[in-house]
């Protein structure tokens, strides 16, 4: 979140999207801004003056903005992940200039069916995350969306208030008066709490959470636990119109064990680095002795004991220091739809493959500011 430095050039580009309905649709749509042309009409959208001195109609589905062509980055965290690009979504204010955003260009210079883009997040190998701009699809939704407002626009997150906490049934004093945000983030892979409440969230969790039967291995051995089903105490995080809810297998995650001739004993995230740090770099000794005895501490450390996995952050105002970090937990559970226009975000349950039944979401509200909008396909998915 917010973190990693990258150099590079400021570039002028055009970017263009595809149509929903195929060729014929952008054909079609191709067709109508020569005659538009031809006519000297532009519609909504605002000539420029091309280098050589004629008139640069911007065409249909594309956008002028600006971007920045990186020649270095820094090594955390870009070295983890494989990209070709990243694309910035906050509000305007996190941009470098209002030029340099592209679904705010995207939305000021065409006239899309929705001001908002909605993201699905894969829960398995057998499906594919997807963003779509210019509207949300309704397909990932196992039912309807609920609006909530972001807090505090200015400062650019799309961000909603807590208006309460609640572990287990267990209202949290914590939230209580009011100073509770959280910033919905893609970029975010765990669920962040603020430091001053992450020892007491995690402590209380894991003392409720109780591990599912572990997999038999191929080798008859005690195999990895499916954390997904493990039991213990919800989350509940009330913003308006609506609950986001965390069950245990929502935020659990398999814990490495060691297991020794004395017993095992259960290994704090910290050792648990240490200790694959310290196997694959006996792996990688010259064979012999130490690399025998490395093939034996890599079969010791067992992913079969789950725990919830709480990354304690700490925020300066005027963001923090109650703020909360929505990253993959939340976003694989919940459909979420950021409306640029009305500065809001929608929450559903997303509709995954093979879902178990849950509570349905409330039923379906306008986004602040708006009438209930038809589901409309997006421009781009």
């Amino acid at each position: 979140f917010g973190t990693g430095e990258v150099t590079g050039q400021f570039v002028s580009d055009r970017l263009c999207l595809d149509v929903a309905g195929g060729a014929a649709a952008h054909a079609h749509a191709s067709e109508g801004a020569a005659a538009a042309a031809a006519e000297g009409a532009v519609g909504t959208q605002d000539p420029s003056l091309a280098a050589n001195g004629t008139i640069d109609i911007l065409p249909p589905h594309c956008a002028d903005m600006r971007i920045i062509t990186a020649s270095e980055m820094s090594h955390e965290p870009f070295h983890a992940f494989s990209f070709d690009g990243i694309v910035g979504l906050g509000l305007d204010s996190l941009a470098l200039s209002p030029e340099f955003s592209m679904f705010g260009m995207l939305a000021r210079q065409q006239p899309l069916q929705e001001a908002s883009f909605g993201v699905f997040l894969a829960d398995s190998d057998d499906e594919v995350s997807e963003i779509s701009f210019g509207g949300h699809s309704p397909e990932r939704l196992r039912g309807a969306l609920t609006w909530a407002p972001v807090a505090l626009p200015e400062h650019g997150h799309w961000q909603v208030q807590i208006t309460r906490l609640r572990i287990g049934d267990r209202i949290v004093d914590f939230c209580e008066d009011g100073g509770c945000r959280a910033v919905v983030d893609t970029g975010t892979s765990l669920l962040a709490v603020p430091v001053d409440f992450a020892e007491e969230l995690q402590l209380e969790l894991e003392s409720h959470l109780k591990n599912p039967p572990a997999v038999a291995a191929a080798d008859g051995k005690e195999g990895d636990a499916d954390c997904r089903m493990a039991e213990g105490l919800p989350v509940h995080f009330e913003i308006s119109g609506m609950t986001i809810t965390l069950l245990p297998g929502d935020y659990a995650r398999p814990s490495m064990r060691l297991e020794d001739e004395e017993g095992e004993e259960q290994l704090t995230a910290e050792a648990e680095s240490a200790a694959i740090a310290e196997a694959r770099s006996a792996a990688e000794a010259p064979a012999g002795d130490s690399a025998e005895g490395a093939a034996e501490v890599l079969d010791e450390v067992v992913l079969n004991t789950c725990r919830p996995t709480i990354m304690p952050i700490d925020l300066p105002e005027p963001l923090g220091p109650k703020l909360f970090i929505w990253g993959e937990p939340v976003l694989r559970k919940y459909y979420t739809v950021y409306h640029w226009g009305t500065k809001s975000v929608g929450f559903g349950l997303a509709a995954h493959a093979g879902a178990a039944h849950e509570v349905p979401t409330p039923a379906a509200q306008p986004a602040p500011g708006e009438g209930v909008r038809p589901k409309r396909r997006p421009l781009l998915s």
